[in-house]
């Protein structure tokens, strides 16, 4: 009787480094095994923006980055988004303060199309007219960043708090403001296959340590 050999895929497979946009260094972000390179490609890796800068204070945000080519043993990636952790955004809501979200959709100067979410605490309570005001403020004044910037000069903004800051400076024109926080970002993407593969990475090294408004 033939005795039927079984076959370990898994050493079949080779390993592939994974690498962030040039936007941000092509930095090493994950190993992921594949059979070959067109199974990787439209993987989507999600992992803290912390493994990618090695700074602490990125620990409560995490990046979204899809594999668009591979080379060699080298697979290349697009930021497709971010989103700030939610119990983080709940430590900055404190009795006596204003939360307000706003979601809309911009364009960067080079055409990229995107949707970002946004939280705006104020120090005290406002009125309904001093709410609307700051909401949309803050709707114009990151329409028009986008649109100024490159979405990679943009997002780096973003992730670096900068655009937080530049905007709490334009709203405390209106009411008083204690944090403006991108919480999150989202390209607009049209993909060809019917399905996306599962996210599925091992991680790299370890680092140290709607417009609408609503009320």
């Amino acid at each position: 009787m033939a005795v039927k050999k079984t076959v370990d895929t898994w050493k079949m497979k080779s390993w592939y480094s994974v690498v962030a946009p040039k936007f941000l260094n092509e930095v090493e972000v994950a190993q992921i095994p594949a059979m070959d390179e067109s199974r990787l490609i439209n993987r989507v890796i999600q992992i803290p923006l912390r493994d990618v800068t090695r700074d602490v204070a990125h620990l409560y945000t995490n990046i979204r980055l899809r594999i668009h080519e591979v080379k060699g043993r080298t697979a290349y990636t697009k930021f497709i988004g971010h989103e700030v952790a939610r119990e983080y955004i709940h430590t900055m809501v404190r009795r006596g303060r204003e939360k307000m979200d706003v979601v809309f959709p911009a364009v960067s100067k080079d055409g990229v199309e995107f949707s970002i979410k946004a939280v705006i605490i104020t120090e005290y309570p406002a009125s309904s007219r001093k709410k609307t005001a700051v909401r949309n403020a803050l709707v114009a004044f990151l329409k028009t960043k986008a649109k100024e910037e490159n979405f990679g000069k943009f997002i780096m903004d973003v992730l670096y708090g900068k655009a937080s800051q530049e905007a709490v400076g334009k709203l405390r024109k209106i009411v008083p403001i204690r944090r403006v926080e991108i919480r999150k970002t989202q390209l607009k993407e049209e993909f060809d296959t019917a399905e996306v593969p599962e996210p599925a990475a091992a991680p790299a090294q370890p680092a140290e340590a709607e417009t609408t408004a609503q009320a």
